[in-house]
């Protein structure tokens, strides 16, 4: 069951810079979601030297957040809407992996 637990354990990267308002926001909000479920979060600064992709990517868009390197959401971050999301993201993460190999498996 402790090797289930770490593989639940999400990993969130929000794109952002120093001048983003609404990054202020949405880090507050995050901190709220990560109270009801539990989640390692790093920021990008999109206009630090080496993020100039994801600078082009999302100079219009910060905050943007992916969670295990996917696109979750951007601009605002609904606390209750996250929740859930981020929920149906772990818990999938658990069940599907053992479904997708007995798929393979059959074909």
């Amino acid at each position: 069951m402790a090797a289930r637990k770490g593989a639940q354990r999400l990993s969130l990267t929000m794109f952002t810079h120093n001048q983003c308002q609404l990054c202020v926001h949405a880090k507050e909000a995050l901190e709220k979601v990560r109270q009801q479920v539990p989640f390692d979060v790093k920021e990008v600064d999109i206009r630090s030297p080496g993020n100039e992709a994801w600078f082009e990517e999302y100079k219009y868009d910060v905050p943007v957040v992916h969670v295990n390197n996917e696109f979750l959401l951007w601009h605002r971050v609904d606390v209750a809407d996250t929740v859930a999301k981020l929920q149906k993201i772990r818990g999938s993460d658990s069940t599907e992996q053992p479904d997708t190999a007995s798929d393979d498996a059959g074909k």
